[in-house]
C-alpha cells in the first residue's frame, strides 16, 4: 500500500467515524494504560503511564477535554489555509475513540479553550471563535488578526474575568523582510512597535454582549504558542519560541535559548534585539539587554515549547502545582513533556524542568520520533496530549497508589 493510499483511508476512515487505529499504529503497545493500549518503550515519570488513545488525525494541535472520555482536537491540516478541522473524539468503556469530524475548511485551527462560564472557544489564524456543538457552529467574536508570515498560529487563555491572551507571533524570524511585512533598521524593528504590534500577546475585554476592545500587553515575544495562567496568583506566563538564528542568519544547535517569561503590562521582552539574557543582535539599533525584561527561566535552544498548563490538584502529589510544558522541537532538547516545579509561596519557578515522558527519538519497531504539541489536563487528573508529527493523541494517566 502507498503513503498517499494510506492516508486517503485513513481520511476516508475518519469521515466515517470508523476507530481512529485501524490504521496500525507507528507506535507499538502492550498491555494496557488506563484502559487503553500502553506505549512502554517510552521514558516515563513513575507515577504515570502513558497510552495510545487515537491515531490518524491528521495534524493534531489543539485538545480540550469535556469530559472523562470525550475530547475536542483541532487538526491544523497543514500550513495551506482552509485545509483544517475540528474533530470531536468520544470512547465508550473497553472501546477505542470514534472520531468524528465535527466542522471542515477551517484555516490552521490551533487553540481550544473553555472560559470560566464553560463556552468553548477556537482560534484560527483570523479570528476566534465561540464554538456550538450538536450541531456544530462557530461564531467568531474577535475578527481580523494578521494571519501572514512565519508565526500565523493563534493560541490563547482566558482569566477568571473571561479576558482573553492571544498570541500574535512574529511574521518574520528576526525581523527581516518576509511575506511583504517590512524589515527593520538600525533605527528599530517595525514588526514588534506601533499601535497594532506582531510578536506581541494582545489582550482583549468584551465590553459587551458582542463587542470585544484589544489592546497590546506586551512586546518583543517572538512566537506565544505557549500560555497559562497561573490558578492562585492570575499571573500569565509565557513559552517563548526563540529566534532560529543569530545575528547574520548564523544557526546554531545551542544557541539562541527558548525562555519562559512572566508577562506584565507594557514590558518589552527583548525579540528581536536580545534573546535570553545576554544573545545581544544590534542589528536593529539595541545597546544592550539590560534595556529589556530577563527571562524568568531559559529553555533550552531550539526545544521549542508549545502548549502548557499548570496542572490541577487531581493528580500525583508530587506534581500538583507545576507547569507542565510541551517541548515539540526536533532536535535534542525538544521532542519531551516537561514539568516546572514552582514555589509555593513566592509561586516562581524552581529548579529546573523535569521530565514526564522522554526518550522520544525514533526507535525501530517501538515508537516514532515525538513531536507534543499541546496539552490538556481533565478532572481525573489525566493529560491528553496531542503530538502533531505522526498524528496520534496519547494519554498520560496518574497510576494508582502513586
Amino acid at each position: 500500500m502507498t503513503a498517499s493510499l494510506r492516508r486517503s483511508l485513513c481520511a476516508i476512515a475518519a469521515l466515517l467515524g470508523i476507530p481512529a487505529w485501524a490504521e496500525p499504529p507507528a507506535y507499538r503497545t502492550q498491555g494496557q494504560c488506563d484502559g487503553l493500549p500502553a506505549i512502554t518503550s517510552l521514558q516515563v515519570a513513575p507515577e504515570f503511564c502513558l497510552a495510545l488513545a487515537a491515531s490518524n488525525l491528521g495534524r493534531p494541535r489543539g485538545v480540550l477535554a469535556l469530559g472523562p472520555n470525550r475530547l475536542l482536537v483541532t487538526d491544523m491540516g497543514n500550513w495551506n489555509p482552509g485545509r483544517g478541522r475540528l474533530l470531536e473524539l468520544n470512547r465508550e468503556p473497553g472501546k477505542p475513540f470514534k472520531v468524528t469530524v465535527l466542522l471542515k475548511g477551517l484555516d490552521r485551527p490551533h487553540g481550544l479553550r473553555k472560559d470560566s462560564a464553560g463556552r468553548i472557544m477556537l482560534a484560527e489564524t483570523h479570528r476566534i471563535s465561540l464554538v456550538e456543538l450538536n450541531p456544530a457552529k462557530l461564531s467568531p467574536f474577535i475578527t481580523e488578526l494578521p494571519a501572514q508570515g512565519r508565526h500565523p498560529l493563534k493560541s490563547f487563555v482566558v482569566n477568571a474575568a473571561g479576558e482573553l491572551f492571544v498570541n500574535v507571533g512574529s511574521p518574520s524570524d528576526h525581523c527581516e523582510a518576509f511575506d511583504g511585512v517590512e524589515a527593520g533598521t538600525d533605527k528599530g524593528c517595525p514588526q514588534t512597535g506601533g499601535k497594532a504590534p506582531w510578536a506581541a500577546v494582545w489582550k482583549y475585554t468584551p465590553k459587551n454582549a458582542t463587542a470585544w476592545e484589544g489592546r497590546p500587553l506586551a512586546w518583543g515575544l517572538r512566537n506565544s504558542v505557549g500560555l497559562a495562567i497561573h490558578p492562585e496568583t492570575g499571573e500569565l506566563w509565557q513559552a517563548e519560541n526563540s529566534r532560529d538564528t543569530l545575528a547574520g542568519d548564523q544557526y546554531d544547535k545551542g544557541s539562541p535559548p527558548d525562555e519562559l517569561n512572566r508577562v506584565e503590562a507594557g514590558r518589552h521582552h527583548g525579540w528581536p534585539h536580545c534573546t535570553g539574557n545576554d544573545v545581544l543582535d544590534k542589528s536593529y539599533g539595541a545597546k544592550s539587554c539590560q534595556d529589556f525584561t530577563a527571562p524568568a527561566r531559559l529553555i533550552p535552544a531550539h526545544a521549542a515549547p508549545l502548549g502548557m498548563l499548570f496542572y490541577k490538584n487531581a493528580g500525583p502529589a508530587k506534581w500538583q502545582g507545576s507547569l507542565v510544558m510541551a517541548w515539540h522541537g526536533y532536535q535534542p532538547s525538544g521532542h519531551r513533556l516537561m514539568a516546572w516545579r514552582f514555589d509555593d509561596n513566592k509561586h516562581q519557578p524552581a529548579g529546573e524542568a523535569l521530565p514526564l515522558i522522554d526518550g522520544w527519538d525514533a526507535l525501530k519497531g517501538k515508537h516514532p520520533m515525538g513531536a507534543p504539541t499541546d496539552v490538556d489536563q481533565d478532572e481525573q487528573g489525566r493529560l491528553w496530549i496531542t503530538e502533531d508529527r505522526n498524528g496520534d493523541l496519547l494519554l498520560l494517566a496518574p497510576r494508582t497508589g502513586k
